[in-house]
Formats: structure tokens, C-alpha cells, sequence
């Protein structure tokens, strides 16, 4: 695999906006980059060194580290252009052409998937400022669920949202059997390279891992009417610590991370046709 992989169809990309490949690829390298923390230090904490924690807690990692105020403004920046793109898939579906119910439920992902990353570089953007803790306490899901639950009919918005998410883990992980983790990373009628699809598969199955006993938790804060039951991602690691897989789920994740850069690197960003 060479650059010219990930410059394949840049006319087409120009025609859709010749500032949606570059920014698609710098939100694809931050969010290798934090997928990259939390496999780390799930890592560590699998080898009894200490505790898991979630994307949050995993930025906040970064605050005494030295250059780590800097290297989290990049982080929130990165994130923020992901945003972005989600934004543009979601509102256009430049990749697609046509209008289903798949693509329309996709688009309805790329629009929630953008407000999770919304909130998440804004968490980097707070502590490269120092304003905030850095510890990672508090749950992520556990606030969104509670606003949810106030809204009318909010019980089963929630439930709704835990079947989701569980029902994407689940795809994720049956993404990783069939091996379909690398579309559009490669010119058509060409493959990547074994070594990056084996990345793929690892940290996609690692991904839909984690993601189904987050859906499953958020669907049980709805149906008992109890934010507090909604867990995110470090509370799940830190349970699969006592099953003894964290260390295994952690390398998954760090493998996730990887896929994300080799994205942000030969992913190809065009209209369809």
C-alpha cells in the first residue's frame, strides 16, 4: 500500500468540496489518537497497573504529561474536523448516492456520532485549558440518559438508544468476522494489506466488544427509569478487568486506534461513480 492509495479519486473528491478529504482525514487521526489512549492504558491496567479508564479519562491522562496541554488542543481540533465530517456525511452522504431507509439510518449514526465527538472535543479543548479536573470521573452516558429521561415519552428514547448501540456492536463485530473493515481504502479492484486488514478486524471486534454492554446498560436505565445504570466506556473496561480480558480488549482497541490513522492515511474520500 502506498500514498498514491489515498490520493486515489481526488478529482472526484474535488467535485464534491476540495476541503472535505483533508479535514476527513485529520478527524480520523485524532480519533486514532484517543482510541490509541484508551487501548494504552487498558493495557497497563490489565497488567495491574493501574485503572481502565474511558476516552474522557484517557485525554485526561495527558494534562501533567509534558507538551500534553498542546498535544490535547491538536486532539480537540482533530476531533472537532471529525465533527465536521460527520456533519457533511450526515446532512449530504457525499459517498452514497441515492436516499433508503439504510441511508437514512446511516446519516441519523454520522449525526449522533458527531455529538459524541462533539462533546468529547470539547472535554480536550477544556483540559488543554485547564478547565477541568483531568481525573475522567463522571459518566459521559449518564448525563446524556438523564436528559433524555426528562423528555417526553423519554423512557423508551432511551431504550431506543441502548438497542442501538447494541444492535452497531453487534455489527461491529460481525463486520470483523466477514473482515469488511476496509471499504474505500483502496482502489477498486485492489486490496490493502494483510497487515492492515488484520488491524481492522482486531480493533473493530474489539470496538463491537465494548459497545454491546454499553447498549445494554443504557437500555436498562431506561426500562428501570435510572440514569445511574447507563455505564460508558471505562466503567466497561474496568468490568471486563475482573474477567481477566482487559488487557486482551485493550490491544483491540490500540489496534482500532491504528486502523483509524491508516484511515486518516489511504482512505478514499469521493462521490459515488
Amino acid at each position: 500500500m502506498n500514498q498514491s492509495i489515498g490520493n486515489a479519486g481526488s478529482d472526484a473528491a474535488h467535485e464534491v468540496a476540495a476541503w472535505v478529504p483533508p479535514l476527513a482525514r485529520l478527524g480520523y487521526a485524532a480519533k486514532g489518537v484517543v482510541y490509541g489512549l484508551v487501548g494504552g492504558i487498558a493495557i497497563r491496567a490489565g497488567l495491574a497497573s493501574g485503572d481502565a479508564e474511558g476516552a474522557s479519562g484517557a485525554l485526561g491522562s495527558l494534562t501533567d504529561a509534558q507538551g500534553g496541554r498542546l498535544m490535547l488542543l491538536l486532539i480537540a481540533l482533530g476531533l472537532l474536523a471529525h465533527v465536521l465530517w460527520r456533519a457533511v456525511q450526515a446532512l449530504l452522504d457525499p459517498e452514497h448516492a441515492g436516499v433508503d431507509g439504510k441511508r437514512i439510518a446511516m446519516r441519523l449514526f454520522y449525526a449522533l456520532s458527531g455529538l459524541v465527538y462533539g462533546s468529547l472535543a470539547y472535554t480536550a479543548w477544556q483540559l488543554s485549558q485547564g478547565q477541568a479536573n483531568g481525573n475522567g470521573s463522571g459518566n459521559g452516558q449518564e448525563v446524556w440518559v438523564a436528559r433524555l429521561l426528562e423528555q417526553p415519552l423519554g423512557t423508551w428514547l432511551v431504550m431506543i438508544g441502548g438497542v442501538g448501540v447494541m444492535a452497531y456492536g453487534a455489527h461491529q463485530l460481525f463486520k470483523a468476522w466477514r473482515g469488511d473493515v476496509n471499504r474505500r481504502m483502496a482502489p477498486p479492484g485492489q486490496e490493502v494489506s494483510r497487515g492492515v486488514r488484520l488491524v481492522g478486524r482486531v480493533g473493530t471486534a474489539a470496538r463491537g466488544v465494548v459497545l454491546l454492554p454499553i447498549g445494554w446498560f443504557v437500555f436498562g436505565a431506561g426500562r428501570h427509569y435510572r440514569a445511574s445504570e447507563a455505564a460508558d466506556t471505562g466503567e466497561v473496561l474496568q468490568m471486563l478487568d475482573a474477567t481477566g480480558l482487559l488487557a486482551a480488549v485493550g490491544i483491540g482497541l490500540l489496534a482500532y486506534g491504528l486502523h483509524q490513522v491508516a484511515k486518516a492515511i489511504y482512505r478514499r474520500i469521493a462521490p459515488p461513480g
